[in-house]
C-alpha cells in the first residue's frame, strides 16, 4: 500500500520509534477499548523515523488546509469490528 495521508499529529492514540511497538500499543488499545472505530499506523513524511496510532476516521481533508495538518504515509490499517 503507498498511500499518504494527513492527520493532526495531536490526534495521535500513541507514538513509537519502533514500528512493532506502535502495532502493539494499537492491539492493546483495541484491547481495552473494543475495535470500534478503524486504527491507522502511519509514518510521518518529514522525519526518518517514528509511527503514530490513529483513528482511521479522524483523517484530515486536503480539500481544507489546516495549519497542524501533517502529512504521513499510511503502513498499516486496523479495520473496525462489525
Amino acid at each position: 500500500m503507498d498511500e499518504n495521508v494527513l492527520f493532526n499529529p495531536g490526534d495521535a492514540i500513541s507514538e513509537s520509534h519502533d514500528y512493532n511497538e506502535a502495532l502493539r500499543s494499537a492491539d492493546i488499545y483495541n484491547a481495552r477499548h473494543g475495535r470500534k472505530r478503524g486504527l491507522m499506523i502511519a509514518r510521518p513524511l518529514e522525519q526518518d523515523h517514528g509511527y503514530s496510532v490513529f483513528y482511521a476516521d479522524d483523517l484530515l481533508s486536503a480539500d481544507t488546509p489546516r495549519p497542524e495538518a501533517r502529512q504521513y504515509h499510511v503502513e498499516k490499517r486496523i479495520p473496525k469490528e462489525e
